[in-house]
């Protein structure tokens, strides 16, 4: 792992970020809804990261959001996670940052209810658009 990479997100954003290495190829940075945008953009703007994708998954805590940031001249792959509350969770869309963005976070919206803020086509990706508007799939609670 590029220890280069970590050491500037810890002194950019200091105890705002909670860094777990898990192999020397993956790291995983938890941060808070309010640091999202900042620390997403860092990993893109500052330390050379390429949005490969982003994962969501129902966990009892809340909706967990792993967008993942591929350090290509590492070979590394950096992964920022949070957790959004339910039953409604929300956070700002990435896509105005990252066009890239714009079917993955679709995708998550379908099948896991997040509501991504000022998404420019906050529609279904991949559901049936006669199900209900509150039918997600991949959530516990349906």
């Amino acid at each position: 792992m590029s220890k280069q990479v970590l050491q500037e997100l810890k002194a950019k954003f200091g105890d705002r970020v909670d860094i777990v290495e898990r192999t020397d190829r993956r790291a995983y940075v938890t941060v808070s809804n309010d640091d999202w945008i900042p620390v997403t953009r860092h990993m893109y703007e500052e330390a050379g990261g390429r949005l490969a994708t982003a994962t969501g998954s129902d966990r009892s805590t809340g909706v967990e959001l792993l967008y993942h940031f591929c350090i290509d001249r590492d070979g590394t792959v950096v992964n920022i996670r949070t957790t959004l509350d339910k039953p409604f969770p929300k956070i700002e869309s990435l896509t105005k940052y990252y066009p890239a963005a714009d079917f993955i976070e679709r995708e998550i919206f379908d099948f896991l209810g997040v509501e991504f803020i000022d998404h420019p086509d906050p529609r279904k990706l991949l559901s049936s658009h006669d199900r209900p508007a509150d039918f997600h799939a991949m959530r516990r609670d349906e």
